[in-house]
């Protein structure tokens, strides 16, 4: 057990001096907590949205679920061909008369927000769904009530839809915050080992190119450790509402 401890201690230091490692550590805090922020404000307002009576709200809320129910191979291997430099966004750029851009460089802030962007797209979803369930389980009355007072849609948003969806906002909050944590083939498929790396795809680098089972075994400890660290936080949280 000493020795299983030393050889332990011995690849999170080796680990720690590779840059590699650090990128793929603060990106995977930064990408969680980037992709968690559209998903809430994305599917909020599709839900606040679709919750109103209109034709065709049935087949709106169809495309809205559509992504998640792609598998997520399918999701990113069609991402790759819509990003790639001759692929549909630049395509659509020039068309508009407007230059290309080099969506997935390694390492560019384009590349980051490209991958956010994409895990964004395919998760929202599921946010969108709780919160529509929440927003059917509000009385028609409380709202009808508050218009008949005078309030503005801004005034009935801020003062009883918001505060009454609370527990589905930390509901989604938590869920989605735990599980955009375990964030891998976005990134790995979309701009390779070094492009966006977290600490996921970072012990697979180290396993498949490396061979090296003790560093891989070492981010994956760090993972985890991060993990419950970020997550203790969004559990008392949920405690707390």
């Amino acid at each position: 057990m000493i020795k299983l401890w030393a050889v332990a201690a011995k690849e999170l230091r080796q680990i720690g001096r590779d840059p590699l490692f650090w990128r793929a550590a603060r990106n995977n805090v930064l990408l969680p907590l980037a992709s968690v922020a559209v998903e809430l404000v994305v599917g909020l307002a599709l839900a606040l949205f679709l919750s109103l009576r209109f034709r065709g709200r049935g087949i709106l809320r169809a495309a809205v679920v559509l992504p998640f129910a792609l598998p997520e191979i399918v999701v990113l291997t069609v991402m790759r061909f819509v990003f790639v430099p001759r692929g549909y966004a630049n395509a659509a750029l020039v068309a508009l008369g407007l230059p290309a851009l080099d969506w997935l460089q390694p390492g560019s802030a384009l590349a980051w927000c490209t991958v956010v962007a994409v895990d964004a797209w395919h998760v929202t979803p599921v946010v969108f769904l709780i919160l529509l369930a929440a927003l059917a389980g509000i009385p028609e009355e409380v709202r009808e009530a508050a218009q008949l007072d005078g309030a503005g849609a801004w005034a009935r948003l801020r003062l009883i839809t918001l505060p009454l969806l609370r527990p589905a906002l930390i509901a989604a909050l938590l869920l989605r915050g735990v599980d955009a944590l375990r964030i891998f083939a976005t990134p790995l498929v979309l701009t390779g080992v070094e492009g966006v790396p977290v600490l996921s795809s970072y012990a697979y680098h180290q396993w498949s190119d490396y061979g090296s089972d003790t560093a891989a075994a070492a981010a994956a400890v760090s993972l985890a450790a991060l993990s419950v660290a970020l997550c203790v936080p969004l559990l008392r949280l949920r405690e707390a509402s």
